[in-house]
């Protein structure tokens, strides 16, 4: 359900889950509890811009040298 509610489904799968969406009210509510959660997450969540210094420490670390 995740997948869908990011919009990661392909659009068989994503007709699909409408179609079984359509039919069960259980799985119908709990997709809506999903996304509602989403929302929630998203109107709330802090974000925090990462230091410079650890950007580049980051970088340093995960950098193959040749």
């Amino acid at each position: 359900m995740s997948a869908a509610i990011d919009g990661e489904l392909t659009p068989k799968e994503e007709e699909e889950l409408v179609s079984h969406l359509a039919e069960c009210p259980e799985c119908r509510a709990e997709f809506q509890d999903a996304k509602n959660t989403k929302i929630i997450i998203r109107e709330r969540i802090v974000r925090v811009q990462a230091p410079k210094t650890l950007l580049e420490s980051i970088v340093r670390m995960t950098t193959v040298s040749s």
